[in-house]
């Protein structure tokens, strides 16, 4: 009763969606699908069953997978694309700068948050969802309950490479719904996720405690 949560935000003005296609040229990317994933690449995020994935759909999609971050597992992930034999299919785009984050979202046509079940991602409401969602994107994400909590039904769920295969698959069939989930995305976190609504809800507890 003496305690108040504040959810992480996104600002609307600058993750938005963009024209990409200059972008998609310079990293190679031509008329394929693609599935993205943008953060650090630590301990708590598992892509090994999104390679197992794309192993599989791009033996007869035409689909690859763009990962904008680094950090320590970066080599561990290369690794696991080497295993799966999609090294030829995964665009490591590396560190970029902050502003150039919702550039790079917009090449893509999917957006994934792959997170191991375990006490860090249990806790964990990554920023990450509501950029993805800001830029207009369908996502596709790990069970967590605090992206559950936030959003419900507004993403899709997958816990292993038999789910991600089936979503992906599904929304590449289903350009109409890809579409959908991108407009009502950003809507919905226009609706209760921007800064600007945050902060003035912040303000209001401010005001409420002093008076």
């Amino acid at each position: 009763s003496k305690s108040e949560y504040i959810p992480n935000g996104v600002d609307t003005r600058i993750f938005k969606k963009y024209s990409s296609n200059e972008l998609k040229s310079s990293l190679g990317i031509d008329d394929e699908f693609i599935m993205g994933f943008v953060g650090a690449l630590r301990e708590w995020v598992d892509l090994e069953p999104v390679f197992e994935s794309l192993r599989r759909l791009s033996q007869h999609l035409e689909i690859k997978l763009l990962i904008v971050g680094e950090e320590s597992h970066l080599n561990k992930n290369k690794d696991l694309a080497r295993k799966y034999m999609v090294s030829d299919k995964v665009i490591f785009a590396g560190t970029v700068p902050y502003l150039d984050v919702p550039k790079y979202m917009s090449c893509m046509d999917i957006c994934l948050i792959p997170f191991k079940k375990d006490s860090v991602s249990k806790n964990s409401l990554p920023l990450k969802l509501f950029e993805y969602m800001a830029c207009e994107k369908p996502v596709i994400s790990t069970r967590l309950p605090g992206v559950i909590n936030a959003v419900g039904e507004k993403v899709l769920y997958a816990s292993n490479a038999d789910e991600f295969s089936d979503r992906i698959s599904y929304l590449f069939y289903n350009k109409e719904v890809l579409q959908t989930m991108g407009i009502e995305g950003r809507e919905f976190v226009e609706k209760y996720y921007d800064w600007s609504i945050i902060c003035t809800k912040l303000e209001e507890i401010l005001e409420e405690s002093a008076s």
